[in-house]
């Protein structure tokens, strides 16, 4: 393959127009609170234990690894439904097979900066993306206009751009430049970095065709040939024909357009919003034939996240907010539509 530029991490097109507001977010961990809401109730019974725990300032994989110290289990052995911030104050699920009749003292267990919250058993294993929702509470300091940040809430109840969020990037886009180099032909051993580099182009192409939209003003506008989702559920279904009927139901939350997540066969677009996906990705050609060439499944996604159980709380000059996302979305796109924030857990940061 020939040598591609070097990636950059442009800046995404606003919804409601770049917030003059300014605030701080992750001015500790404590900041950033997160709690997992599974999508079953565990069963109570089965060869399964399923662990719930609290964790400040680690990541989910270094207390997989803790976990597998414990009980003498591999890494492979302990799975999780997903992958939680660090700096943050998170609590979520964490799973391992164990026999029934055989005694665990996890009670007695010292976890680093950790606690098991509860233990219960399931007749299964854990898997990635098993979550229903992550229920958020933020904290934002130093905010320059508390009031006109609570009155710009009105705004996102509607609805933001579903962006990946600039974690999924890596710290100053290294992620992309891992991916820039892996479809450059250079190779890339290890599976997991490799993942990573994979996940990143993806989510930049499909960033690049939801910010084409927003900059086309067709965000909450169905086009013809687009492919849109049940509010609620994976269901998607292709549009010949943006009717009346169908414009309504984009302006109830009924359906949501969708975006690519690149790869090897899935739904196409045709019409009208093939010509608006083509014309964004037109620079890319060699990541998306990359994407193919590696055998990742071709998906939709939705470009509209709608906050649920949304409120606020203003303190002095520090707001505290506290929303619910799907599986899968991300805080910080919703907290770049009510302020341009600055991330207390970096040095330096980047501004959303």
């Amino acid at each position: 393959m020939s040598e591609l530029p070097a990636p950059t991490l442009p800046q995404w097109q606003y919804l409601y127009g770049k917030p003059a507001i300014t605030a701080t977010i992750r001015s500790t961990p404590e900041h950033f609170i997160v709690d997992e809401q599974l999508n079953f109730q565990p069963s109570g019974s089965g060869e399964h234990l399923l662990l719930q725990i609290e964790k400040r300032g680690q990541n989910t994989q270094y207390i997989a690894r803790q976990l597998a110290r414990l009980t003498g289990l591999r890494m492979r052995d302990i799975s999780y439904a997903g992958l939680k911030d660090r700096h943050a104050v998170t609590r979520q699920w964490f799973c391992f097979k164990w026999p029934i009749k055989q005694e665990l003292a996890w009670q007695q267990w010292q976890l680093e900066d950790s606690r098991i919250l509860q233990a219960v058993r399931h007749y299964r294993k854990l898997r990635l993306g098993a979550l229903k929702a992550n229920h958020f509470q933020i904290t934002l300091t130093e905010v320059s206009e508390p009031e006109a940040l609570v009155a710009r809430m009105q705004l996102i109840a509607a609805g933001v751009p579903n962006y990946y969020g600039e974690q999924r990037f890596g710290r100053g886009g290294g992620n992309l430049t891992l991916a820039n180099d892996l479809f450059a032909g250079e190779r890339i051993a290890d599976r997991q970095i490799r993942g990573l580099a994979l996940s990143a182009s993806r989510s930049f192409l499909f960033n690049t065709v939801l910010s084409a939209r927003l900059e086309q003003g067709l965000f909450n506008q169905v086009l013809d040939g687009d492919i849109l989702q049940l509010d609620g559920t994976g269901s998607i279904f292709q549009v010949e024909h943006a009717d009346d009927i169908l414009q309504q139901r984009l302006r109830d939350g009924d359906v949501h357009p969708t975006a690519p997540l690149v790869g090897m066969d899935g739904a196409v677009v045709s019409q009208q919003a093939a010509a608006l996906e083509q014309q964004a990705l037109a620079a890319h050609q060699q990541w998306c034939q990359g994407l193919t060439e590696y055998r990742l499944q071709g998906a939709r996604r939705s470009i509209r996240l709608v906050p649920q159980q949304l409120s606020a709380a203003v303190t002095g000059d520090s707001v505290t907010l506290n929303f619910a996302l799907p599986a899968g979305c991300f805080a910080t796109s919703v907290l770049r539509e009510l302020a341009c924030y600055r991330d207390g857990s970096r040095p330096l940061s980047d501004m959303a």
